[in-house]
């Protein structure tokens, strides 16, 4: 069973480069494989990747990736400053 996944970095990068980039979106949409390969991801993830999700396609139009890639972004920088991050420690001084 495929069940490889790209990490939100790979993907945010991959949305990025289907939003902005002509060459990539071509090479994307012909073969999806080799251009996953070419973004930086793993041989052995590409491999593993669900084949229906390899196939060759028509992309949607470059202001719909971009405004996905603006999502994923966002929801980034949220969930980074959802984060508790202590500054100071406190003791028990009855222990």
């Amino acid at each position: 069973m495929s069940d490889a996944v790209l990490t939100n970095a790979q993907l945010i990068k991959l949305l990025l480069e289907l939003s902005t980039n002509d060459g990539f979106r071509q090479r994307y949409a012909e073969k999806p494989a080799a251009a996953l390969v070419e973004l930086g991801v793993p041989h052995e993830v590409v491999v593993n990747i669900d084949a229906a999700c390899l196939a060759p396609t028509r992309l949607a139009d470059k202001q719909a990736f971009a405004e996905a890639h603006q999502q994923m972004v966002d929801s980034k920088v949220v969930e980074a400053h959802s984060m508790i991050i202590p500054n100071r420690l406190r003791f028990d001084s009855t222990k």
